[in-house]
Formats: structure tokens, sequence, C-alpha cells
């Protein structure tokens, strides 16, 4: 069995609980996710099956767009809703043209201080297991993301503000530290309430499946072949050059071809490669 599930990963759940719970259901022996979602989040997660795990650099590599929802004028120590609240300041009322004028800031490209409690390592041990430790002395190095489109939806103004809004932004992006930021931008602390991954590249949500059902995830699963030509150009080569790309042996490119390319052979996928100067050299190589 090989392909990739499009899952709707709950609030709570981990990304490595989701993935387990796949490979439980379907009986497969390898599986992997094309990018992590935080516990307190929900939404779309793909997940490789088998040799489709030799998709996922491609698959992380996809823009990524999200619904959420932010609390003004609280702080706490993660960022979301899983922390503890570290500072308070309900009196400051932000209006919605400042807080439309102020999200200016944070679109295009920019460089964002990594969250203390996230998954990136640094010598070899999680950011969110030095935080545990109480350690939070990290050197933490700005990473540049890319913000496309970031708009408000709504801005409820009670005894709690609180907006909505949808982001589309590059991989590695950090939504929960964009909110921070936002709240310090604002001068009023802001942290990330509810967070929901609606698109990966081309994949939405339509037709996502819980981790644990197994008779949907079993009608659910995308070949390699749908999820290659959705994300890539593809060509069909011949048996001769497919030999050859089969060894890991380059071939001269019959097609002005320039990036990452998918080669097909009788509409099956053999390998994906790289168009370059006229070559093209296989980088992950797939049975056929």
């Amino acid at each position: 069995m090989e392909g990739v599930v499009k899952v709707y990963k709950p609030i709570l759940a981990t990304s490595t609980e989701c993935v387990e719970e796949v490979k439980k259901a379907l009986g497969v022996r390898k599986a992997g996710h094309s990018g992590t979602l935080d516990p307190h989040a929900e939404g779309l997660l793909l997940i490789c099956l088998n040799s489709s795990t030799k998709l996922i650099p491609y698959l992380l590599n996809l823009d990524k767009e999200y619904i959420g929802e932010a609390i003004l004028g609280i702080k706490t120590n993660t960022g979301d809703r899983g922390g503890v609240v570290i500072e308070s300041n309900l009196n400051r009322k932000i209006s919605y043209d400042s807080l439309l004028e102020a999200i200016q800031d944070f679109k295009g490209k920019i460089k964002q201080i990594p969250p203390l409690y996230s998954a990136i390592k640094v010598k070899g041990k999680r950011l969110y297991e030095y935080a545990r430790e109480g350690i939070d002395d990290v050197e933490l190095v700005p990473r540049e993301v890319t913000v496309y489109d970031f708009d408000v939806l709504y801005l409820i103004d009670e005894n709690i503000q609180k907006f909505g809004f949808r982001i589309r932004c590059s991989k590695g992006t950090y939504v929960r530290r964009i909110i921070e930021d936002l709240g310090e931008r604002l001068g009023c602390g802001a942290f990330l309430s509810k967070l929901r991954r609606v698109k990966i590249g081309p994949f939405d949500l339509e037709d996502s499946v819980k981790p644990w059902d197994k008779e949907r995830l079993n009608q659910a699963i995308l070949s390699n072949e749908e999820v290659v030509k959705k994300i890539m150009p593809v060509v069909e080569i011949t048996p001769e050059e497919e030999s050859k790309i089969s060894r890991g042996i380059s071939i001269k490119s019959r097609f002005p071809l320039e990036g990452e390319v998918g080669l097909f052979l009788n509409k099956t996928l053999v390998a994906i490669a790289e168009g370059k100067d006229g070559v093209i050299k296989p980088l992950r190589v797939f049975k056929t």
C-alpha cells in the first residue's frame, strides 16, 4: 500500500499520534506527515504511506493556508491557548483600523524568531524540551518566511477583544509567533486561541478523514501519480530513459525543463527529478 491521505487532525492530538493512528488503521509499516500542526491546532495533515514518504520533502515545501482566531490584551507563555497567562492588558482597546494597519507589517517577506515552544531542533534537542526544563536562554536565529495574504475576518469587542483571520504563508511560518508579534506591535499583547489549517498547496480539507476511520481512509488514498501531478510539471519518458533513471543515471533532456519534474512511464510515476542545463537528474526513484 502506498499513496497520500488527507487527514483531519483534531484538537489536542499531536501530528505524530495521527500518523500512528493511520499506520494502525491501515496496517502499514511506514508513514510520515508533511508538516507539523501544533496540538492545539486542527485541520489538514498530509500523511504519506510506505514508499510515498519519498514525497514528503516536496510536500513540505508547499504553501499553507489557515483560518484562526486571536485574543487581544492577553499573553501566554506558549503563544496559544495551551499556555499560562503571563500578562494581561484588557483595558487597552484596539480599533479595527489600527488592527488593519498593524497587519500590513506582517505581509510579504518577514523575519521571525521561532517560538520556544516548538519542535525545531537546536543542538540536537527540540526547543519545547528546553522550555519544559526551564531553559529560556537558547540562542534562536531569526528565519525569513513569506506571508502572501493576511486578512481580518472580524473583530469582536466584548469583555475580551478577539479577531478572526485568514492567512496564507510559506513553509516554516509560525502563525503563533505572528500573532504574538502583532500583539507587541499593537501594544496590548495577543495569543492564538484557534487555528485550523485549511489548505496545503493545492490540497484542501474536502474529503479529509479522521485518522482512526479505517474504512474512509482506505477510500481516500491519493496515488503518487495524482499527488505529483498537482505539485509539479510531469513528462512521459521512454523505456530506454526509464532504464537509466531507475538506476540513478542522469539522462539528456528532450524537453526545456528547469527545476523539479515528475517522470512517468505509461502514466506510472518512475521518479522525481531535477532538470538543469539540458540534463535530467533523478532525485527520488519509485518502483514501477
